[in-house]
């Protein structure tokens, strides 16, 4: 993953609903990569999962699955 291109350009052009989450503690894709996404997805909404790392939907599966309802049901 380190070697692809940067296409960051491309998050811009995403316009449907999107919500973007990310463990504090992953340091695979980090808060920082995950804010800057938000910066550049129009309208997204980040959010960052208390105690989880890379596999945060795993580690706080209650957490991600009320935020994920949130989402989804925002959207009605």
């Amino acid at each position: 993953m380190a070697d692809r291109p940067d296409s960051t350009s491309t998050l811009k052009t995403i316009d449907v609903p999107t919500l973007i989450l990310v463990g504090e503690e992953d340091t695979l894709s980090t808060v920082a990569d995950g804010e800057l996404m938000r910066q550049n997805i129009p309208g997204s909404q980040f959010k960052v999962i208390p105690k989880a790392g890379h596999y945060a939907v795993w580690e706080q599966s209650e957490e991600v699955g009320e935020l994920l309802r949130k989402f989804v049901d925002s959207r009605h």
